[in-house]
């Protein structure tokens, strides 16, 4: 298959071997893939996987069904050996490795007869911009498409609630948005209040009209030039308060490790304990949870973090994350559904506050006075696990029908990010 890829140019990956990615992670098989693992025979060359069952079934809400690889009550594949290796990889080579092993950090969704690269800031690698460019992976991914994957399978785009949008038309939109992004006579803040001011501005009427086609050009030249005038005072209100904390429980605080699995009590149990970490996200004298553990700081202590590091030395880093989600397309997806342009791209605007504020929490669990280049780093690779699995469905009506209107038709993203850095 001869495919052109897009992807970020500034985003590097070689594989480092640490095997965090097989933590955590559910890894969902094809039929093939089960068969051949329920036939390995494990005797003499690891002892602890003889009659162990390799899969158990996919339960997540909304997903399709199927089987996912087994783990460890710990979170780790069972196939992680005590060096970090996987040991089908060892024993069978990587081509026996299941197709999202082999895949990750990367997946691939079609446009406008391009392939879209994906690359998951999750990855120990990426984050940490450490290898090769993503041109040396080209040839990877094209004897991946021939081989095991075919043409992805396109979507359906949407403009907004009325209106279809098309693969050339959501392009276009898309590099005005990068251009924003990578515009470095802006400050950070103004290139992330170009793209959310744009998405509502430039996506009125019928997308596939000439007229649409140049009043997107004009907004695109004039955005830059007039963003300054466009009044950004403003703090979060309690409502907004409540979402945004709300929405961050959600994003930092994904299942544990096999909670899809419980059933009558025991899962009981769990969705008491969840609430619970919820609650905490109300109280500031409480100490919040991220990535499913307490930390040594309450919301009090996090208030008191100078944050300006994202703003500062980190903007390139953030802009480098939002550029490469909008460049992969898994900004416009929430679970198993696709969100539309003008949903989408306030959504993913949210993780800029959303980094500051995780950064903040990492800086005061350590016990520094700032946040540095490793809170942001770690920050990102937290807010990148969640990004496209979480859709505000997943909420009760009245909370999801909030939470909707506040990401979308107030001015979220500019009153969160002035609270967290203590601006008015």
């Amino acid at each position: 298959m001869t495919a052109e890829f897009a992807y970020p140019t500034d985003v590097r990956f070689t594989c480092s071997n640490c095997g965090d990615c097989c933590v955590n992670t559910n890894i969902l098989l094809r039929p093939e893939e089960t068969a051949f693992l329920v036939g390995i025979d494990w005797h003499g060359r690891a002892d602890d996987l003889v009659d162990v069952t390799p899969s158990v079934a996919a339960s997540a809400p909304g997903a399709r069904s199927g089987r996912r690889l087994r783990k460890r009550e710990d979170g780790a594949c069972i196939y992680l050996g005590s060096d970090k290796q996987c040991r089908i990889h060892q024993h069978f080579g990587a081509a026996r490795k299941s197709l999202m092993c082999r895949m990750y950090p990367f997946h691939f969704y079609p446009l406008n007869e391009r392939v879209a690269v994906d690359c998951a800031f999750s990855c120990n690698a990426i984050s940490r911009r450490e290898g090769s460019k993503l041109e040396t992976h080209v040839p990877e991914w094209s004897r991946l498409l021939d081989s095991e994957l075919g043409s992805p399978r396109p979507r359906k785009h949407r403009l907004n609630n009325k209106s279809a949008l098309s693969d050339q038309t959501l392009w276009e939109l898309e590099q005005y948005v990068l251009a924003f992004l990578e515009d470095s006579t802006m400050a950070l803040f103004d290139r992330v209040r170009c793209i959310v001011e744009y998405s509502r501005l430039a996506t009125t009427g019928d997308p596939s009209t000439d007229a649409a086609t140049e009043m997107r050009r004009a907004l695109a030249q004039g955005l830059p030039l007039q963003i300054s005038r466009i009044p950004w005072e403003g703090q979060m209100d309690r409502t907004q308060q409540a979402v945004f904390f709300q929405w961050l429980c959600l994003v930092l605080n994904p299942t544990t490790a096999n909670e899809d699995l419980l059933r009558g009590p025991s899962l009981e149990a769990a969705k008491r304990k969840r609430v619970a970490i919820g609650n905490r996200y109300r109280k500031p004298d409480q100490a919040p949870y991220v990535d499913n553990r307490e930390l040594a700081a309450t919301f009090e202590q996090i208030a008191e973090i100078d944050g300006s590091f994202v703003e500062g030395e980190g903007a390139d880093r953030l802009r480098s994350f939002l550029s490469a989600k909008i460049l992969g397309q898994r900004y416009l997806l929430a679970g198993e559904k696709s969100m539309s342009f003008v949903e989408a791209i306030p959504k993913l605007a949210l993780n800029y506050p959303m980094a500051i504020w995780t950064s903040q929490a990492l800086a005061a669990d350590r016990g520094a006075s700032a946040v540095e280049s490793e809170d942001l780093r770690v920050a990102l690779r937290l807010l990148d696990r969640s990004l496209g699995q979480l859709a505000t469905s997943r909420l009760p009506k009245k909370q999801a029908r909030a939470c909707d209107f506040i990401m979308l038709e107030t001015d979220f993203v500019v009153c969160a990010r002035n609270q967290l850095l203590g601006l008015v």
